[in-house]
């Protein structure tokens, strides 16, 4: 493990990298345990058993930036789901401003380039009464990353920035950018004028909004309009005549010649 001090705008924070881990989600909790820092990230080069949302794998080949960005006491929030949508913002600009692309987000975790994934996020919170004790981002970026290497079932829908921009970049200086940005958005939750900027900053850049979408759940699929998202950060999609609030699950974007 090595450790790396960095002093931003909103802070001092140490990242501790990694050659290889199970899971940089798995170890920021214990370096919390151990230490029990305020504000760190953990970065790895490769992650054995990487998860996605719903436990599911995510898979880290070499060339990606992987890492796991611990915040502690963001206070009160109307929801943890805004801490998926602070981070969303903050890769968002932080692309944005590393290598001057645009890119959409897609409720409530993903970030896309011209529709394909360029970003995976994974947020978890402790909750001790109403208010978030902690939070840790984590954070997969098809960076240098060899598409072919990915799974078939994701490949085809899947970017990176090496095919985006046509060279490879270094993982260091957007590690910097991106744990910046995500820390600075993360400090917007704090108050309530900064989680209103949040929402609606997000609303601005989100795809699915205004998009037919399946909403896949645990039991059933539901189909619809995505319409708004709500100050807690929930999908609001008109279904049949009714409109339905989804705090979480599977969004596929339909595309228009499959309607």
């Amino acid at each position: 493990m090595k450790e790396i001090k960095i002093t931003t705008e909103v802070g001092k924070f140490s990242i501790f990298k990694f050659n290889c881990v199970e899971s940089t989600q798995t170890m920021a909790k214990e370096l919390y345990r151990r230490y029990s820092y305020d504000a760190f990230v953990v970065w790895a080069e490769r992650q054995l058993e990487g998860r996605g949302r719903r436990e599911r794998r995510w898979h880290s080949p070499k060339g990606g930036l992987y890492f796991s960005l611990f915040q502690k006491d963001l206070g009160d929030l109307r929801s943890p789901q805004l801490v998926s949508l602070a981070a969303g913002m903050a890769i968002r600009n932080g692309l944005k401003q590393f290598c001057n692309i645009s890119c959409e987000l897609k409720w409530p975790n993903d970030v896309l380039y011209q529709e394909r994934k360029l970003c995976g996020i994974l947020s978890e919170s402790a909750i001790y009464g109403q208010k978030i004790h902690y939070a840790i981002v984590g954070v997969g970026i098809n960076v240098n990353t060899d598409i072919s290497e990915l799974p078939c079932e994701v490949r085809d829908k899947a970017t990176s920035l090496k095919d985006i921009i046509g060279l490879e970049l270094d993982l260091n200086e957007l590690l910097s950018v991106s744990a910046e940005e995500v820390f600075k958005w993360l400090s917007f939750l704090k108050t309530d004028n900064g989680q209103k900027k949040v929402i609606e900053s997000y609303k601005n850049h989100c795809v699915t909004l205004g998009s037919q979408v399946s909403v896949y759940l645990d039991n059933e699929t539901i189909s619809g309009l995505a319409v708004d998202i709500t100050e807690e950060g929930a999908l609001q999609v008109l279904a049949a005549g009714e409109t339905l609030l989804f705090a979480t699950g599977d969004v596929v974007h339909i595309r228009r010649d499959d309607i």
